[in-house]
């Protein structure tokens, strides 16, 4: 029950953010803000309840880490939400946090169980820094996609429109970089802590290959980007495209690989 409950208040915070973006009223935002405080306690609250009675984090299985991915991103989204430059950023991304949440609910408590003993010391660290980089990679997403949409309006000189009054580009921008310089050190502190996992148990380079594939693809694709922005000064509309093709790289590979491979990652490993 608490799982629907959380998912239906991601779904009305959503609406209420997106009825703030066109029509710019104090109370809206003060509804919309409350109500993601809740959904988020909520979550949290459901997250510690994953934990079971070992308090191990719950990311045993794709849709647990799923869960992490959209309750961290959340974490960061408060503080755009209190900012009144930034709080319409909670009509692109709420909505679609509900979608996720509401797709993986019927499995997320369907009782994936504890890691084994032997993923107790590397895995935690490499698990958290992965599933954290993604989290910053999906807000860079949203951000990307924001900033499309209002150089769009601008380019067009639909500057009547409610919806016109999206932050800046240069605080998107900013933003931007922000979130995939921290995911990008993030992503890579997971890589190092992942080999370092696999070598403390002699787990064969064969069984986690795809994994690192995808991996190293996903993470060559956000290192270019960084590396446009800072040696070239790529930034704005390049860097935003670069980020969206990233993040759904990011997305079809990780659906792909825990799909093809459902053991090459995780419990499913053994020496």
């Amino acid at each position: 029950m608490i799982l629907w409950i959380m998912v239906l208040l991601y779904v009305l915070t959503g609406a209420c953010f997106i009825t703030y973006l066109f029509w710019r009223r104090r109370p809206v935002v003060l509804i919309a803000r409350g109500l993601f405080l809740a959904s988020i306690a909520i979550h949290i609250l459901l997250t510690l309840s994953l934990t079971g009675p070992a308090y191990r984090i719950p990311l045993a299985s794709p849709v647990q880490a799923a869960n992490m991915m959209v309750l961290l991103a959340s974490l960061v989204f408060i503080f755009f939400a209190f900012r009144k430059q930034t709080a319409v950023l909670g009509a692109f991304f709420l909505p679609v946090a509900g979608v996720v949440l509401g797709m993986i609910a019927p499995r997320l408590q369907a009782g994936e169980g504890a890691l084994p003993a032997m993923f107790h010391a590397w895995y935690p660290l490499h698990t958290v820094s992965v599933v954290a980089g993604e989290a910053l990679f999906a807000v860079a997403f949203v951000v990307s996609v924001v900033y499309l949409f209002h150089e769009d309006i601008i380019r067009k000189g639909h500057l009547h429109w409610s919806a016109a009054s999206l932050p800046p580009l240069k605080l998107l921008d900013r933003i931007l970089s922000a979130c995939l310089g921290a995911g990008f050190v993030a992503i890579t502190a997971g890589m190092l802590f992942g080999a370092l996992w696999a070598s403390s148990l002699g787990v064969d380079l064969s069984q986690i290959a795809m994994k690192i594939s995808a991996g190293a693809a996903m993470w060559l694709v956000f290192a270019f980007s960084l590396h446009q922005r800072f040696a070239i000064r790529w930034s704005g509309r390049r860097t935003a495209l670069i980020t969206i093709a990233g993040f759904l790289l990011m997305i079809i590979l990780f659906v792909g690989v825990n799909l093809a491979y459902p053991g090459a990652h995780g419990a499913g490993l053994t020496r």
